[in-house]
């Protein structure tokens, strides 16, 4: 049994199509099952729970041998994942995939950065079989950075190997499903390293809509994540990363993805294409 931890969320959500496209029979921890079953059908089992309360955690993990672990970008992060970790420890889990980030390192200038290597090093540490899924910045982002026809960034002429969710999934199911990726941490990324002006000019050529990329600065992209009501520490770090992204921070293409599933990372045109309309 595969318990999916995030399942309603982007990826998440694609990660149960996948298992399920693999003849898994995964379950959701979830708040809202009936949600849940709208959501992702009838063949996911929704057991309720909160990563506030650890008896939740350890009640959906009964009769568990693989978890997928993904938690929302928050202050909390850390606790929930050590949570959610030591109970599968004690569940007798066989392997736990963790949804990280590009670069989770110790000493990022990102705080959301050095939440996931502190929880990927409490994985390492628990004697839990493990693998670490990296993944760049994430195609479906994009629909929500255009606005009033223009995508605002402060990356400049930084260029972002930018992914799918659905490869990032292939690789979490394959990963779940499949033997060999113990111990491995894959980074994943789209096949091409695009600026935000080529971003741009395909959504443009695929939707036929005009498409421009207005560049701004850090501080509003910062104030503009405020004022959405973003905590003002992951809007700071969104910020910072937009300055990363235009001095080649996500500038990198891997193999990671062809090399776990067997088939390339989709394209930016080909991911346009796929979900234009929705």
């Amino acid at each position: 049994m595969i318990l999916v931890i995030g399942a309603t969320g982007t990826i998440g959500s694609e990660v149960v199509g996948q298992l399920l496209a693999a003849d898994e029979r995964p379950r959701a921890f979830v708040r809202d099952p009936d949600k849940a079953r709208q959501l992702l059908g009838e063949q996911v089992e929704p057991v309720v729970g909160d990563l506030d309360q650890p008896e939740t955690i350890e009640a959906a993990l009964g009769g568990v041998d693989r978890l997928f672990l993904l938690t929302t970008q928050s202050g909390r992060q850390p606790d929930w994942e050590r949570t959610v970790i030591a109970a599968a420890a004690g569940a007798g889990v066989a392997h736990v995939v963790k949804l990280s980030v590009f670069r989770a390192e110790e000493r990022s200038p990102l705080r959301f950065a050095r939440q996931h290597r502190e929880a990927e090093r409490v994985l390492e540490q628990s004697g839990l079989a493990w693998t670490m899924v990296r993944p760049v910045f994430l195609m479906q982002n994009l629909r929500a950075m255009v606005r009033d026809g223009a995508i605002y960034t402060a990356a400049g002429d930084g260029r972002v190997a930018m992914i799918d969710a659905r490869d990032i999934a292939a690789v979490a199911a394959a990963a779940l499903t499949t033997s060999g990726h113990e111990g491995k941490t894959y980074t994943l990324t789209g096949p091409e390293a695009l600026s935000f002006d080529d971003v741009a000019s395909k959504l443009s050529q695929q939707s036929g809509e005009q498409i421009r990329h207005a560049r701004v600065s850090v501080d509003d992209v910062r104030s503009a994540l405020e004022s959405a009501g973003v905590a003002a520490w992951f809007a700071d770090d969104m910020a910072r990363l937009h300055a990363m992204l235009a001095a080649g921070y996500e500038d990198l293409v891997t193999d990671d993805v062809r090399a776990v599933t067997g088939s390339p990372p989709r394209t930016l045109t080909q991911f346009v294409r796929d979900t234009d309309g929705t």
